[in-house]
């Protein structure tokens, strides 16, 4: 949720909140909606994975309803932020359970999934955190490079910003 200001040359990073602002964002309620959409996003992507062998990104069905309710209840755009990036982590993680696990079985490393779900818990669970660690580290590269927009963030902050502004 950055915008690039054209001075010239001059393109720099400038968050749409600035440093200065105090406002709520890591709240209870952002937490709880975004977990209620990671359960219904992600169990949505997991049967349409299985179904037609793709996954959609649950990122701005996200935005769109952590927009909807938080507006509701007088959140802030960095709470709705906060329950939108929640809510599209189960999507993430469903698809890599409907990925990997099939293979394993496929493959015959695993007979059958009841004497193997703690190790495919584990498996998610590492896959999970890796992947946050993973988009830690490349943040700047990928958030706050004007030259390097990560398009579905950008998307993402534009559908908030177009809330908080009334647009269309």
């Amino acid at each position: 949720m950055a915008e690039a200001k054209d001075t010239g040359a001059d393109l720099r990073y400038r968050p749409y909140v600035p440093a200065e602002t105090s406002m709520a964002e890591f709240t209870v309620l952002a937490m709880i909606y975004g977990l209620v959409m990671s359960v219904i996003l992600g169990a949505a992507n997991a049967y349409l994975g299985l179904k037609a062998g793709m996954t959609i990104a649950a990122t701005y069905p996200a935005a769109v309803i952590s927009m909807a309710l938080l507006r509701i209840t007088r959140g802030t755009i960095l709470e709705e932020n906060i329950a939108r990036t929640i809510g599209s982590i189960g999507e993430s993680v469903a698809a890599g359970a409907i990925f990997t696990i099939p293979a394993f079985v496929i493959s015959g490393v695993w007979t059958n999934l009841e004497g193997h779900y703690w190790q495919a818990t584990a498996i998610m669970m590492v896959g999970g955190v890796i992947g946050v660690l993973f988009v830690t580290l490349l943040r700047r590269v990928m958030v706050e490079d004007v030259e390097l927009p990560y398009p579905e963030s950008v998307a993402a902050g534009e559908i908030h910003k177009a809330g908080r502004s009334g647009g269309t």
